[in-house]
């Protein structure tokens, strides 16, 4: 059997992402078995996902996902290449995976190589990545403008943010010297971050920002069926949208107790902290105190990413891989993946999370941060009556019949 990885947010999922996945199979087989890696209730621009996690992996799984695993909670909320890494290695752990499938804007795998080994290949020492750096530029900055002195253009890839994931998947790839074969599939419709669908096929942030602004009608023709019936059932129970609005109070009141010291194991440690703790004193919401912090060298997604690692206690010291596999939905064939994983994955696999408890002492810590950020997140549902603790131990995986 093929089995095909693909590491995604489906935030929520979109006629794109069913798009890559027709595509996928186009490529692979129609009988291609496909699991997906998929954050959980954060993500990774440092932000809530708008509907809960074992929802967005029901929608999947009836979308044509066949398998939808959690990628790590600190690999979500980490930069491009720990969040692809993260992401990769739990693929790559599972045994049975074959190929590694992934959207970008230009899809000549050839090249996007030669992107990720000048990636690779520009350490951190080198004299044009250290002049960007010196600069003021961000590192994802300073790596592309020190590819593009090279070759510029593998370095024009590193302009946009799907091509950059690609580039980071292969660099994971790589590092873990994974037999897993990449397939680049050409990313259509509107762009990242993009406010206009384009050939019916919308950006997720486009689909967010309707949703928030109470217009989830908008989305209809640009979600598959059963994904938008997902959403509708999720919006008529109070359990969306879900938005960093509904706890930007309760947020900063953790904030405002910490130290520039305490900040600094949320944000590496290189000055962000002092930005972090003088924004977080004078400005009265998430997304001033966000404003104020952000610079050229400190892009906001890194801001927000930091905000949250702090409220949910994540030091950047938690490493992004994976210590077990979460289970969050199963398909048909993703029942023939999980029995197959039996005898080839390396890491315990959690299918009922009420397990947990009798896993090794070793895993606790992990596993009572993701209990953490469930209970956590559950404060952001719009039902005040949804917004109580221990969720976590009640969910099970919905499996397709």
């Amino acid at each position: 059997m093929t089995v095909c990885g693909i590491v995604a947010e489906y935030n929520p999922f979109h006629a794109g992402h069913a798009h890559h996945l027709t595509q996928t199979r186009r490529a692979l087989g129609a009988d291609t078995a496909i699991v997906c890696a998929m954050s959980g209730n954060f993500v990774q621009r440092g932000d809530l996902a708008v509907m809960e996690k074992y929802r967005r992996a029901e929608a999947a799984v009836r979308c044509g996902a066949d398998l939808v695993l959690e990628t790590p909670l600190s690999a979500c909320l980490w930069s491009a290449s720990g969040f692809a890494f993260g992401a990769v290695a739990l693929l790559d752990a599972l045994g049975c995976v074959t190929h590694l499938s992934f959207g970008a804007e230009r899809a000549d795998l050839a090249l996007l190589r030669r992107a990720a080994n000048l990636s690779r290949a520009e350490g951190e020492h080198t004299d044009a990545l250290r002049q960007a750096l010196a600069a003021g530029l961000p590192y994802a900055a300073a790596i592309q403008q020190a590819v593009s002195a090279a070759d510029p253009e593998a370095g024009a890839l590193l302009t946009s943010p799907n091509n950059t994931l690609a580039i980071e998947y292969l660099c994971a790839l790589d590092t873990l010297e994974s037999t897993v074969q990449p397939l680049a599939v050409l990313r259509e419709g509107g762009a990242h971050d993009s406010d206009i669908p384009t050939d019916g096929l919308p950006s997720a942030s486009y689909l967010r920002k309707r949703i928030a602004q109470g217009d989830a009608d908008a989305c209809r023709p640009l979600m598959p069926e059963a994904s938008f019936a997902m959403l509708t059932q999720a919006i008529e129970q109070g359990a969306a949208p879900v938005t960093r609005n509904a706890v930007d109070q309760v947020i900063l009141a953790h904030l405002r107790r910490l130290t520039p010291d305490a900040l600094a194991r949320y944000c590496g440690g290189d000055g962000l902290e002092h930005r972090l703790c003088a924004a977080i004193r004078d400005h009265t919401s998430l997304a001033a105190v966000c404003a104020a912090a952000q610079t050229r060298r400190y892009p906001l997604a890194r801001v927000r990413r930091a905000l949250m690692r702090a409220w949910l206690d994540l030091s950047t010291g938690v490493p992004p891989t994976a210590d077990y596999v979460r289970v969050l939905a199963v398909g048909a064939r993703g029942r023939d993946i999980l029995r197959r994983m039996k005898d080839t994955c390396k890491l315990p696999v959690i299918v009922k999370p009420v397990t947990e408890r009798t896993l090794p002492d070793a895993l606790q810590s992990a596993l009572a941060h993701d209990a953490l950020a469930d209970d956590l997140y559950a404060l952001a549902y719009p039902d005040p009556m949804l917004r109580v603790g221990g969720d976590h131990f009640r969910k099970s995986p919905f499996c397709l019949s």
